[in-house]
């Protein structure tokens, strides 16, 4: 007599149980805060009982650590950024299609996403330090490829974090945007798109080809391409008379 008995799979019922919780936790962390969403407050929201949080997330700090990394990966697709990564194409063309990524997803952001993440940069929690490590990390270090190669600076050089910096800066800003609530850059992103991406684009690319070293060179030539850069821009002979 065959006695083995076979395990059952995750029940469709409890899954979507955990993707309700998830919507419903971002929503209302994303409108009311950490402390002003309360638990009850959610399960209502997600059509589940109080019991459904310790069951699927081990907790209400399991919970919001799940909503906060579910946010932040629906923000930045590491998957595409992958994806642009691979591609056989010049490192300045990869840095193009990256920013070109981060304006079409912040321009179309209406959702929780931005909104949670805007508030764990700002007010930081015991979670920052998991959201930086399982989310932010590994797409810096796609990223940090991309400038090391346009560079040609190590990593270990103290411009190259600043280089990262300068390029990481405005994404994140672009990304923590809320349209909801009056501030003086919400007008950035009724922008047209193409605009801000040339525009990001080509002043990232600026600022590293400054910094960068050149072929077969070291540390002291990193800014033997100021005077032509300089020399490129339109009127600046104009302005040294």
């Amino acid at each position: 007599m065959n006695t083995t008995i076979k395990k059952r799979g995750p029940r469709a019922d409890g899954d979507a149980t955990r993707a309700n919780l998830l919507e419903a936790a971002g929503q209302l962390f994303a409108q009311l805060g950490y402390a002003g969403a309360s638990n009850k407050a959610i399960c209502e929201a997600a059509g589940a009982d109080l019991a459904a949080i310790n069951y699927h997330f081990g907790g209400r700090e399991g919970l919001y650590r799940s909503v906060l990394l579910e946010g932040y990966s629906q923000l930045v697709d590491i998957a595409a950024l992958r994806e642009i990564a691979a591609r056989n194409c010049t490192a300045e063309e990869k840095l193009a299609a990256t920013f070109g990524l981060i304006v079409d997803r912040a321009k179309d952001e209406r959702g929780w996403h931005g909104r949670v993440f805007a508030r764990e940069i700002l007010a930081p929690s015991a979670h920052t330090a998991d959201l930086v490590k399982e989310g932010m990390a590994p797409r810096f270090a796609l990223l940090g490829e991309l400038v090391a190669e346009i560079t040609g600076l190590p990593r270990t050089d103290p411009a190259f974090l600043r280089c990262m910096t300068s390029v990481i800066a405005p994404c994140l800003m672009m990304l923590v945007l809320d349209r909801e609530t009056p501030n003086p850059f919400r007008a950035l992103l009724e922008q047209p798109a193409e605009q801000l991406k040339s525009h990001l684009t080509g002043f990232a690319l600026a600022g590293l080809r400054e910094v960068s070293v050149p072929t077969g060179g070291d540390q002291s030539s990193v800014r033997a391409t100021r005077g032509t850069l300089t020399k490129s821009r339109p009127g600046t002979s104009a302005r040294k008379r």
